[in-house]
């Protein structure tokens, strides 16, 4: 075979070979088209089914319109929606296709709260978007409206019933064919994960919360810094951080409820939730956040005096799931504050100058001495309660106002009410206070609800005293009463304003005609007495006349306040208007107590006797140096000064004190820098120790939402008469003005505080 024979043939092989891989490549691509065919039929089909692809809150635009932009929730990378009820928000859907809701789909959303959502208990809504463009249901109503409908993007507009419950709401959809024929299997139902808070809305008037006047709405509910007034009078304005926008201050506010075990339906009701908060913020019942303690070592905790605001312990509380140690009662006050403006209930705090703690209803404060004069105990001792445990009067004492109606109440007893969080006495088997609204407590309506006799007391109460006497019914006779001494001064921070100093100052608010008539007025006495007649331990005391010949009057000298390291003295006066002789034993005594009104230690004591002549006037000084006292002094460095005076020949005894704050300096605070988003600038903090000593375990602690979380320093020592000094770099995130403030803590001086305000600009 030549050459071209075998090259013909291969040629043959070759083509057959060509001619085979092109027909296995025909039938692959022929393949290939079936399944292009196949699958194109099937995305057909799945474009035939209407299905929602993506839900968007639209966190930040929703927030601007229910007054929530501050809520930092809203502001992270997947904003979480915050509005509040009465009010609207706007839905984005996306979807696969064009739908049309009047022909051809139905669909429905469910708005669900709560493990068991019931539409008749207000816990849930199912709204049907019928394709109309306005809302024109009632405004206790769900409602929805098409906003917008264009191509594959759905707006729609929600509105939320002004009565529906605060807290975690979630959203479900479904969508369908209104074709009855249609397959279920084109039928979805999307249970959207997204947490919605709705809170309580102040703006709208249908609410039960509703405040006419835009500045107090900015102050009692907006506000995230305020002021909370301690020690004696006067008393000196501590700023605190609410800090009610943070981004563990409102689902720890929610996880509050949800432990409370409150009915999911009643958290709608301020007068409820509002009760709740009170009993959550303390820990006696059902571990809530605070757990009190008033005297001791505070090594397993924060001491009260440390913390700056509530933030640090409503994180520490959600992060490790028990009570923080530790609170007194402007802490409890603070929280609670901030956890009513974070659900948008309307709140401000509350102190009251000599708070009576009034343990058996009786309106009065009982001190009881015996025959010669000498005091017993604070209650009446008996068979049922032979310590003698019982009243006292704080030097102290700090609360919450909440605003809202008292559709329980009749009209007019709506407005601010009274809420206690600090654990004192049982209401209902819990330790909780309130709301006891103002105009029941101003008029002595013991009556109403809720709590509103021991507010009362503790604003109102008399001090009385009792002295043993045989011939008397119950062993003793009354010898005198003090109507003015309780409820000295009830003060709160003035709306629109917040000055940087701790005493003096324009920023409080005297709000004790508020709680009760002007003292020593007939209508005080009217309020006093139409409680007594409701109160069979008060009958007693107010039916029973002052037996007490008092012919001899004494005085004990005001000390509104001194400087740590100064030296002071107490005196008291006898004068004898009587026309006959008087001999007077008098005994001067000093303490340090702690704020609650408890003895801590004894300073000095005095005696002495003297011949009073007819009209005669003398006085007995008691001089207490720095090195006596220092030492002595407990948190708050108050001190108490008591009297005991006896007249013999008329059996006449006078117990007079008085309380006062020895003052520490304030901090000053400086910015060195302009405030500029994004840039570090520099704050400074620094005082002048007053002491000889030097100033030991050294903490500061610098605050300021907006501008800063709350930070702890370890400071070093700070010698006697020197002057600590410290920067800090600050770097705000948004722009505004906001309240930069510190506290400084040592073993030797405690609870020294400062602020400053701060304009942070863009540029």
């Amino acid at each position: 075979m030549g050459f071209f024979d075998r090259a013909d043939r291969y040629l043959d092989r070759l083509l057959d070979n060509i001619r085979s891989d092109v027909n296995d490549r025909l039938r692959l691509d022929r393949d290939r088209e079936a399944e292009v065919d196949r699958l194109t039929e099937e995305a057909n089909a799945v474009e035939a089914v209407a299905r929602v692809l993506e839900v968007d809150f639209k966190a930040k635009f929703n927030a601007a319109s229910n007054h929530c932009e501050k809520y930092e929730l809203v502001s992270q990378k997947k904003g979480t929606p915050v509005v509040r009820r009465g009010g609207t928000f706007t839905i984005d859907l996306t979807l696969n296709r064009e739908i049309d809701l009047k022909k051809g789909h139905s669909l429905k959303l469910f708005f669900n709260f709560g493990n068991t959502p019931i539409v008749h208990r207000g816990t849930q809504g199912i709204l049907d978007v019928s394709g109309k463009v306005m809302l024109d249901k009632s405004h206790d109503e769900w409602d929805v409206r098409v906003a917008g409908n264009k191509g594959k993007l759905l707006t729609l507009e929600v509105q939320i019933p002004t009565t529906a419950p605060v807290g975690i709401w979630l959203m479900a959809l479904e969508l369908k064919p209104k074709d009855p024929n249609a397959d279920s299997s084109a039928r979805q139902v999307l249970r959207d994960p997204t947490t919605i808070y709705i809170l309580f809305n102040p703006w709208n008037k249908h609410d039960t919360t509703y405040m006419p006047e835009e500045d107090h709405r900015h102050e009692y509910v907006l506000s995230d810094v305020g002021k909370i007034w301690q020690g004696g009078y006067p008393a000196r304005g501590r700023h605190w951080v609410f800090g009610q926008f943070d981004d563990a201050a409102l689902p720890a506010s929610v996880l509050l409820l949800e432990r409370s075990g409150l009915n999911h339906e009643a958290r709608g009701d301020p007068i409820f939730v509002s009760r709740t908060i009170s009993k959550m913020v303390n820990s006696n019942d059902d571990n809530g956040v605070l757990v009190g303690k008033w005297s001791g070592s505070y090594d397993d905790g924060t001491a009260p005096s440390q913390w700056t605001g509530s933030i640090k312990i409503l994180e520490e509380y959600v992060l490790r799931q028990k009570p923080v140690k530790y609170g007194q009662c402007w802490v409890f006050a603070g929280v609670a504050n901030t956890v009513c403006r974070a659900l948008g209930l309307p709140a401000r705090v509350v102190t009251n100058l000599n708070s009576a703690h009034d343990t058996d209803v009786s309106l009065t404060i009982d001190e009881y001495m015996d025959a010669k004069g000498n005091k017993i105990t604070t209650a009446r001792p008996d068979a049922t309660n032979p310590a003698g445990l019982g009243d006292s009067i704080w030097n102290f004492h700090v609360w919450n106002d909440v605003w809202m109606d008292r559709p329980d109440l009749p009209k007019g007893y709506g407005g601010w009410q009274a809420i206690d969080a600090t654990p004192q006495e049982t209401s209902d088997g819990m330790y909780q206070c309130g709301p006891a609204s103002h105009e029941a407590i101003r008029r002595g309506q013991m009556e109403y609800k809720y709590d509103v006799p021991f507010v009362l007391a503790e604003v109102n109460a008399d001090v009385v005293k009792w002295q043993e006497d045989p011939t008397a019914q119950d062993g003793f006779k009354k010898l005198s009463s003090n109507k003015s001494h309780v409820g000295r001064q009830l003060l709160t921070k003035k709306v629109g304003l917040l000055d940087d100093g701790g005493y003096g100052g324009k920023d409080y608010e005297d709000c004790t005609l508020l709680y009760k008539p002007p003292e020593g007025s007939k209508a005080e006495r009217v309020t006093l007495q139409t409680a007594a007649r409701r109160s069979r331990n008060a009958r007693h005391a107010f039916r029973l006349p002052s037996v007490a010949e008092e012919d001899v009057s004494f005085s004990l000298v005001d000390i509104d306040r001194i400087m740590i390291g100064d030296d002071f003295s107490v005196t008291v006066k006898a004068e004898n208007q009587s026309e006959k002789k008087r001999t007077v034993d008098i005994v001067l005594k000093t303490g340090s107590t702690y704020y609650t009104g408890a003895p801590a230690a004894l300073i000095n004591e005095v005696s002495a006797e003297f011949v009073l002549q007819p009209k005669e006037q003398k006085t007995l000084s008691l001089p207490v140096p720095y090195s006596q006292y220092y030492k002595k002094l407990v948190e708050h460095a108050m001190v108490k000064m008591v009297a005991h005076c006896r007249v013999e020949e008329t059996s006449y005894a006078w117990i007079g004190d008085d309380c006062f704050e020895v003052t520490k300096p304030d901090m000053l605070v400086e910015t060195l820098d302009k405030a500029v988003v994004g840039q570090p600038f520099k704050a400074r903090f620094s005082f002048i120790n007053p002491l000889p000593i030097t100033l030991k375990d050294c903490v500061l602690v610098v605050d300021g939402p907006g501008l800063t979380r709350p930070k702890t320093i370890p400071m070093r020592d700070v010698p006697g008469k020197a002057g600590m000094q410290w920067e800090q770099v600050i770097v705000p995130q948004k722009a505004g003005q906001f309240v930069l403030i510190c506290t400084f803590n040592s073993t030797q001086l405690l609870n020294l505080s400062g602020s400053v305000k701060v304009m942070v600009s863009e540029v």
